[in-house]
C-alpha cells in the first residue's frame, strides 16, 4: 500500500464539514464501524477522477459523518489526482438508481418488458466487494491506502426526487415521490 499525504485542501473539507456539525476524526471511525452498508447518498464524480484512500493511519483525519436529506452520510475527502479535492461517500461507491417515469397515475417506477423494475449499477469487483461488508467501518479498512479512478459514467437516468413525510407528532414516516431528477452512477476501478 502507498503512504498517502492528505492536502490542505481535504482537510479544509473536512473542517468545513465540522463546522456544520459532521461527526470529525476518532469519532466519526468509530461511529461508521456501526453503521449498516445501506446509505443512499451520492456524490459528483466525473470520468478519469483518480485518488488514493488515505492509508490507515491517516484515514481519521478526514473521514466524516455528513448530514444529507436528514440522513448520515459516512464519507471520506480524497485529493483527486488532477489536483481537485473532493468528498467521497462511501455509498456512492455501490450506488444503483431505479428509473423512474410520469404517468396520468403520477410518478412510477419504470418496469422492464418482464416485469421487473428497472434499476441500474456498476457490475464492477470493487462494488462486488464492498456490498460484502457489513458496516461501513470494514469498507473503510478494505479501502485505505488503495488507489481508485472513474472509468466511466452511466446514465443518466431519470429517477425520483424525495420528499420526507411526517407524522402529525413530527416523526419522519417514509417519503413520497414529488418529482423526477437526473442521476448518473460513476463507475470505481481499481488502480494497480
Amino acid at each position: 500500500m502507498a503512504k498517502s499525504e492528505l492536502s490542505q485542501g481535504c482537510l479544509m473539507l473536512v473542517e468545513r464539514h465540522k463546522a456544520a456539525g459532521a461527526e470529525i476524526g476518532s469519532s466519526a471511525m468509530a461511529a461508521m464501524k456501526k453503521i449498516s452498508n445501506t446509505d443512499p447518498s451520492e456524490g459528483v464524480w466525473n470520468k478519469n477522477d483518480e485518488f488514493t484512500i488515505p492509508a490507515a493511519e491517516d484515514l481519521e483525519k478526514v473521514a466524516f459523518i455528513a448530514k444529507v436529506n436528514g440522513n448520515n452520510a459516512p464519507a471520506v475527502a480524497v485529493h483527486c489526482k488532477n489536483g481537485q479535492d473532493k468528498v467521497l461517500y462511501l455509498s456512492t461507491l455501490k450506488k444503483n438508481v431505479v428509473v423512474y417515469e410520469e404517468t396520468e397515475d403520477g410518478f412510477v417506477a419504470k418496469k422492464n418488458a418482464d416485469g421487473t423494475t428497472e434499476t441500474h449499477f456498476a457490475d464492477t469487483e470493487l462494488r462486488k466487494e464492498i456490498m460484502g461488508k457489513a458496516t461501513v467501518g470494514d469498507i473503510l479498512s478494505c479501502l485505505a491506502g488503495r488507489t481508485f479512478k472513474v472509468d466511466s459514467v452511466m446514465g443518466p437516468y431519470q429517477t425520483s426526487r424525495l420528499k420526507a413525510k411526517y407524522t402529525p407528532t413530527g416523526q419522519r414516516d417514509g417519503y413520497e415521490v414529488v418529482g423526477l431528477r437526473n442521476s448518473s452512477i460513476p463507475v470505481f476501478v481499481e488502480v494497480k
